[in-house]
C-alpha cells in the first residue's frame, strides 16, 4: 500500500521498488569507492564558477512596452553557478531565457542563485534569499549531486526538497517549479567503478525520487537531463561538469516544457 505524509512524501517502503534496493546495496563497493573517491578529488581538476552576471533581460523580437517582462528564476549547485564554463552567458539559464523570449515574443528577465557545491538544504538556508523577492513566472530548481555524494536518503531529500519548494513560493508567489532531473553520475566520465556504480545507483534513487514527489505536487514537474556519455563533447574539461554544449543541449530539452508552463500560467491569470 502506499503512504504519504502531509507534505506529498512517499514512503520509502514505496520507493524500495523504484531502484532503492540497489541503491543500498551499492553501498557495499563503500569500502573501496570512497577511498577512490578521495584519490579522484585530489587528481580532478576543480573549476571555477564562470564570471559574468548572474541575472539579465532577454528582449522580445518585437517592442511590448506595455506588456511587463516575464521572469525566470533558478538556484541550484555548481552547473547552474556556471562551473565548468568560460562566461555565464554560456549557463543554461540566460540560454533559456533567450529561447522563451524568442518563442514567446516577451521580454524575459532571468536571476540565478547558485554556489559549487550546494544541497538542498544549503540553498534553502543560503541562496535563495539571493533571489529578489518579486513574483516570478517559472522557477528552476537544479540540485541533487551534492545531495547523492553525501548519500542522502530519499525520505531526507523529499523532505529538504519539499520545504525548498514551499520557501521559493512564500517568496515568490505560487510560481510553477520545474526540478531539474538528478543526472546519472554513473556516466560522468570522470569516475570509475565501482565508485560510478555507487553514486549512479544513488542519483538515480534519488531522481527517482524527485519524479514521484514532482507527480504528487501541484504545478510541480520533474525534467530529466539529457546525459549521454557517448558525447563527452557534453562534459567540461573535469568531465564532472556539463560544457557549454552541454547547457545548450539543456536548454532545448526544456524549452518546450517551460514555454507550455509559462502560457498556461497567463491563460490561468487572464481566466481569474
Amino acid at each position: 500500500m502506499r503512504t504519504r505524509n502531509k507534505r506529498g512524501r512517499v514512503n520509502v517502503r514505496e520507493l524500495s521498488g523504484l531502484g532503492g534496493w540497489r541503491a543500498r546495496a551499492s553501498l557495499l563497493w563503500a569500502p573501496i569507492a570512497l577511498p577512490q573517491g578521495l584519490w579522484l578529488k585530489r587528481r580532478i581538476p576543480r573549476l571555477p564558477e564562470a564570471p559574468g552576471e548572474r541575472s539579465g533581460l532577454c528582449p522580445a523580437n518585437t517592442d511590448t512596452p506595455e506588456q511587463r517582462p516575464l521572469r525566470l528564476v533558478a538556484i541550484g549547485e555548481s552547473p547552474l553557478a556556471g562551473v565548468g564554463l568560460d562566461d555565464q552567458g554560456q549557463n543554461l539559464v540566460p540560454l533559456l531565457a533567450a529561447a522563451l523570449a524568442l518563442q514567446l515574443d516577451v521580454d524575459v528577465s532571468w536571476q540565478i542563485a547558485a554556489r559549487n557545491g550546494a544541497t538542498v538544504g544549503t540553498a534553502r538556508r543560503q541562496l535563495l534569499p539571493q533571489l529578489s523577492d518579486e513574483p516570478a513566472d517559472l522557477a528552476l530548481i537544479g540540485l541533487g549531486v551534492n545531495n547523492s555524494l553525501r548519500l542522502d536518503t530519499v525520505d531526507r531529500w523529499q523532505s529538504d526538497m519539499s520545504r525548498l519548494i514551499d520557501d521559493l513560493r512564500a517568496r515568490l508567489g505560487p510560481v510553477p517549479v520545474v526540478l531539474a532531473g538528478v543526472p546519472d553520475m554513473g556516466r560522468f566520465p570522470s569516475l570509475p567503478p565501482p565508485l560510478s556504480w555507487m553514486l549512479g545507483a544513488r542519483a538515480r534513487w534519488l531522481d527517482q525520487g524527485l519524479a514521484v514527489l514532482a507527480g504528487r505536487l501541484d504545478q510541480v514537474v520533474h525534467a530529466p537531463i539529457p546525459l549521454d556519455a557517448r558525447f563527452e563533447t557534453l562534459f567540461a574539461d573535469d568531465g564532472f561538469h556539463p560544457s557549454a554544449i552541454g547547457h545548450q543541449a539543456w536548454s532545448e530539452s526544456l524549452l518546450p516544457l517551460a514555454a507550455s508552463l509559462i502560457e498556461r500560467g497567463i491563460l490561468e491569470s487572464e481566466t481569474t
